[in-house]
C-alpha cells in the first residue's frame, strides 16, 4: 500500500498452522497470570481487528468468516471449574468483562453441551475468524497489491 516492492518466499503461502488454527480472537478469555503487560496490546489489537477484517475482505473480495460471537469456556470437571474461577478473578482484577455461569446457564446458551458441564465463563467481547479463509484472503490481497510470491522449493 505504501509503494514498496515486496516479495514473499514461501512454498505454500497460507498453509501450515493457518489450516489447523482455531481462529479465536480472545484477548479476555486467553489472559494468563504474568501477562498483564501483554494484555494492553491484545486488547488494542482486538479493538482494531474488525476494521482490519473488513478492509482485507474488501481487498480480497472474500468473506473471512469473521464473527463477533463471544466465547463460552466451560468446565467439565472440578479442576476445570477451579481454573476458570481463578481466570474469572484475574479478569475482574484486570478490569475485564466476563460472566460466571452455572452449568445450566451454559447449556441454555449451548444446548448440545454435555450434561456434566459444571459451569463456565462467558466473554461477549471476544470474536473469531476462519483462519483458512483469512490466510487465503491475505495471499489474494497481497497478489492484487503487487506482492511477488516465490513458491518454488530451493
Amino acid at each position: 500500500q505504501r509503494g514498496l516492492a515486496t516479495a514473499v518466499v514461501d512454498p505454500e503461502p497460507g498453509g501450515g498452522a493457518a489450516q489447523v488454527a482455531a481462529g479465536m480472537l480472545a484477548a479476555v478469555t486467553e489472559l494468563h497470570y504474568g501477562e498483564q503487560t501483554l494484555l494492553g496490546l491484545n486488547l488494542a489489537s482486538a479493538r482494531r481487528y474488525p476494521d482490519f477484517a473488513a478492509e482485507l475482505a474488501e481487498a480480497a473480495g472474500a468473506d473471512l468468516g469473521y464473527r463477533r460471537c463471544g466465547t463460552l469456556a466451560v468446565a467439565l470437571d472440578a479442576d476445570d471449574r477451579a481454573h476458570l474461577r481463578e481466570l474469572h478473578a484475574l479478569q475482574q482484577q484486570s478490569g475485564l468483562e466476563s460472566e460466571w455461569l452455572s452449568g445450566r446457564e451454559c447449556r441454555r446458551l449451548e444446548p448440545m453441551l454435555a450434561p456434566g458441564v459444571r459451569g463456565g465463563l462467558r466473554v461477549d467481547g471476544d470474536h473469531q475468524i476462519d483462519p483458512r479463509r483469512l490466510a487465503a484472503a491475505l495471499v489474494t490481497a497481497c497478489e492484487r497489491a503487487g506482492v511477488v510470491f516465490h513458491r518454488a522449493w530451493a
